[in-house]
This record gives structure tokens, sequence and C-alpha cells, in this order.
């Protein structure tokens, strides 16, 4: 069963962890070699704060892999936080001294200081105003369950696979993974807890990588969402 649903993965951490988990985890470790740039667009319109939400992979050697914007007030903010991260470097994440990929959300608030110059050009001037006015307000994120005249259907299916080896090992349970979906259906960046098994994490992820849905759609827009979909291993699949 698919589920879907809104909400924010912790800087640094995959998913909330149990306490014995987090006793043996270490965070996504950034050095942020170079500072977000202010957009000077929006400066010259007047635009004096901001905020944008983007999604990162880091695989086990500390490399970016993959990134996925999920908010912003102003796609210039988005804009400027991507350029950023791409030059940034990261220490992997460690589970039990072991380094490990890790999906993080970074979220970067903007605050422009001092004297904003507004751009004379009308176009700008009438572009400025409706800015101002959803100063603050997300133009972009996730949409929420409720909001979709499209629930996204799952096209193309992969079971993972489980060998018979680990059932007889006594390695079996659920595991829920968590993913979105974006505008053309795709899956991206899924992500099991650190608390999840290794071996049925790993596979489950590998499996769920591979479908695909039809496209998610709110007011007939194609839109972004978060998902969780629970695998369940158990006398083989």
């Amino acid at each position: 069963m698919l589920i879907l649903g809104f909400g924010l993965l912790v800087p640094g951490i995959v998913r909330p962890q149990t306490s014995a988990a987090r006793s043996e985890w270490q965070s996504l470790k950034i050095v942020q070699t170079g500072e977000p740039a202010y957009p000077l667009r929006l400066m010259q319109l007047g635009v004096t704060e901001g905020e944008a939400r983007v999604v990162v992979s880091v695989d086990s050697t500390g490399t970016l892999t993959e990134w996925l914007v999920t908010g912003y007030t102003q796609s210039d903010f988005a804009d400027s936080a991507v350029a950023a991260i791409r030059e940034w470097k990261f220490e992997p994440a460690r589970l039990q001294g072991r380094p490990v990929g890790v999906i993080a959300e970074l979220i970067f608030h903007y605050t422009a200081q001092g004297v904003v110059v507004s751009s004379q050009n009308v176009g700008d001037i009438i572009e400025a105003q409706v800015l101002r006015m959803l100063d603050g307000r997300y133009k972009f994120r996730p949409c929420a369950a409720d909001e979709l005249d499209r629930v996204p259907t799952p096209i193309t299916t992969v079971a993972p696979a489980y060998p018979r080896a680990l059932a007889q090992q006594g390695v079996q349970g659920a595991v829920a993974v968590e993913f979105y979906i974006d505008e053309t259906g795709a899956v991206r960046l899924p992500s099991v807890a650190p608390g999840e098994s290794l071996e049925l994490g790993g596979r489950a992820i590998a499996a769920l990588s591979q479908w695909r849905f039809t496209p998610p759609t709110s007011r007939g827009r194609a839109v972004l969402v978060k998902a969780v979909q629970t695998f369940n291993f158990k006398d083989g699949i």
C-alpha cells in the first residue's frame, strides 16, 4: 500500500531513529567551502528574505550523488542553494563506526541586510510588488495527499530480492522506505532509517528505485509528493 504524506527529513539524519540506533549513529558532516550568494535579482526587486530546501544524497565516500529541490519561496533561492551545495565537501555519516550513505534535507534561510536598491524598470516594479506579497510563503513544496486531484499509482513495480538463505537466518520483517515521486512519476531519493536491517533496507531501496508512477497532479498540474512504501520480508517473496 502506498501512503502519501508531507514531512521533513531532519538535517544530517536519514529518518528519526530509535534510542539504540542513535547511540551508534554519527550524522553527516558538511564542510561549507563557500557561502550561498543572495540572488542579486531578488535584492533589486526588494525581496529581503526567503528560504529554500534541498534534499541531498551523500554516499559512503562523502560524495554528493544526487539532490532534489523540495521547497522554496523564490526559485532564485533554490538555484543559489544548489550552486553552493555542489561546491561543498562532505564527511559521510557512520553507523556502528562504518561509513554509510545518507539522505538529508538542508534548509537555507536567506536574509539581505542593508539598503536594497529596486529596479526602475516598470516590469520589475510590478514583479517586485507581487514578490513582496508572496514573500515568506512557499511557491514550491511537496503536495500533501489532500491537495492532489490525481494520486500517483504504480505503473512499473519490482519486488525486492529475498534470498532463502536470509529467511533461514531469521533476517525478516517490514521495511518502510521513504521517497519522493517527482513530476514525471520517477522515484527520487529513497531512504530507510538507520535502525533498519542493512541487508533488507538495501534490497528494498534497490527494488523501489526501479518503480515508476503516474505523475501526481494538483489542480491539473504535475507536482512533487513525498511517500512511504512498506515491504514485508517473510518466508520469501
